[in-house]
């Protein structure tokens, strides 16, 4: 490892740095690195076969007529594909280059400079990153261990005069936990009595299968994409829906659009939505053998003192308490300075003292690497 690898290294995880550039600077030097394995990655790995078959059917000769403009309102393939799936009418989608610029629509259309938002905590940095680009204030809104849900009393409770919007997400990122129908129902009430929307990062919600879990309600904005879940983030393709009230305000709100919506990549990802069942089963194979070499590993760890915190039972993430470590962000260093190990401090999502491990990845590589991480979290080593 080079010297200034090593500098970027401690720079990345010096505190006040966001978890986006600490993962590129750990890509870089897992890279340079034959021993080093990855235990963060949290997307499924890509189809690239699948994928591949379609982009070929997509441009055979004739070329699909997915392949249309998308200057003034998107994809209208991707949009009626995604209305379909989510049991809403096209014009209560809107379609973006991902789910994080959606999100970042939406935030510009019902916040002004100066005012609140309500971010789950421990969460996804880059959610309080887009609030406070926007000139917004964060506000914290707790979601405690061991179960990770919102309390919806303390939710009406935490929402003041200038609240304007509350961000969640579903599955909850990083714990992997599913807020339960019945506390989305709630949620909903709340918000609805406040005259504040929701605003709801689902790009893990497809892992649940049921729609159940899904909100649902006027005062709800629900944001997703191809990238998580089905591994295909080289689509760009996201989306969020919303009542018609709430898409016309995003709307007028971003009159240009999300200009890095790709013609191309919007027609492939057309096709896919049209036939996800492939797609589907790719993720669902990949995540069951993946779940499978980290409930065993959960398991002996948990019994030998290690880690404390339940698998959910969805999902691709995992949030696991050390025990006897404060300081994840020096436990991190040491991983990989001793085990060439890679694992997510729980700093970065605002929760010291755990570590996220995803499950997206390569399976052989997971279970040689949770195997080194028991081994060193033991003193064995």
């Amino acid at each position: 490892m080079t010297v200034s690898n090593v500098r970027a290294q401690r720079a990345a995880t010096a505190p006040g740095q966001s978890y986006p550039r600490w993962v590129r600077t750990a890509l870089t030097r897992a890279a340079e690195e034959s021993e080093a394995i990855i235990l963060f990655d949290s997307t499924i790995r890509e189809p690239t076969e699948l994928l591949a078959g379609v982009v070929r059917r997509a441009f055979a000769q004739p070329i699909t007529d997915r392949y249309e403009s998308v200057f003034s309102s998107g994809n209208s393939f991707v949009t009626a594909a995604v209305a379909k799936r989510y049991g809403v009418e096209p014009d209560q989608v809107i379609s973006a280059s991902s789910a994080t610029s959606a999100i970042a629509m939406a935030i510009r259309a019902f916040v002004r400079p100066g005012e609140r938002v309500l971010v789950e905590t421990p969460g996804f940095d880059l959610l309080s990153t887009l609030v406070r680009e926007a000139g917004a204030i964060v506000d914290d809104l707790p979601r405690r261990a061991p179960d990770f849900s919102v309390d919806p009393d303390a939710l009406a409770a935490a929402i003041r005069r200038d609240t304007r919007l509350i961000l969640l997400t579903q599955l909850h990122n990083p714990s992997g936990v599913a807020l339960q129908p019945e506390v989305l129902a709630r949620i909903g009430e709340v918000a609805e009595r406040a005259g504040v929307p929701v605003v709801v990062d689902a790009v893990y919600a497809d892992f649940i299968g049921s729609q159940a879990f899904l909100p649902m309600g006027r005062q709800f904005i629900v944001a997703n994409s191809l990238s998580k879940v089905h591994g295909l983030f080289t689509l760009r393709c996201g989306w969020l829906t919303a009542s018609r009230e709430n898409i016309a305000r995003i709307e007028a709100a971003n009159s240009q659009g999300d200009l890095a919506v790709s013609k191309l990549t919007h027609a492939v990802a057309a096709l896919v939505l049209e036939d996800l069942a492939p797609f589907d089963a790719h993720w669902r194979s990949a995540l069951g053998a993946a779940r499978s070499v980290v409930e065993r590993h959960a398991r002996d760890m948990i019994s030998a003192g290690l880690i404390e915190g339940d698998l959910p039972p969805y999902g691709c993430m995992y949030f696991p308490r050390v025990i006897d470590v404060d300081d994840t962000l020096a436990l991190s260093e040491r991983l990989w300075d001793e085990h060439r190990l890679l694992v997510a401090p729980g700093e970065f999502f605002g929760l010291p003292g755990h570590i996220r491990i995803g499950m997206g990845g390569d399976v052989e590589a997971l279970d040689r690497g949770l195997a080194r991480l028991a081994q060193a979290l033991s003193g064995r080593g």
